[in-house]
């Protein structure tokens, strides 16, 4: 019997370097069985503090994390336009 090649697409690829354990999941359990289990969780359906909702929460966390960084970011570009502008105009009144 001849072995199929195992292939990885970009999008898993993507997956993995975003959280390797939802890739691992998903790859064992399947999309649709994560949908439900996450679903699950929204409608407080599981009772007990698991590694799925520990995961979640983690997540947010650094999502929220990560936004706060960019706009942090935007703001010192922001900032460093305005002072650059504000410095070509006073060179050239000179």
């Amino acid at each position: 019997m001849k072995k199929k090649p195992i292939r990885i697409s970009a999008n898993e690829i993507n997956r993995f370097t975003y959280c390797p354990y939802q890739w691992y999941y998903g790859r064992v359990y399947g999309q649709k069985a994560l949908k439900e289990k996450y679903l699950a969780v929204e409608r407080k359906e599981v009772p007990h503090e698991g590694n799925f909702k520990r995961g979640l929460k983690f997540h947010e966390k650094y999502y929220s994390s990560y936004r706060l960084r960019k706009r942090v970011e935007w703001l010192i570009i922001l900032l460093f336009a305005v002072l650059l502008i504000w410095g070509i105009m006073q060179w050239s009144q000179l």
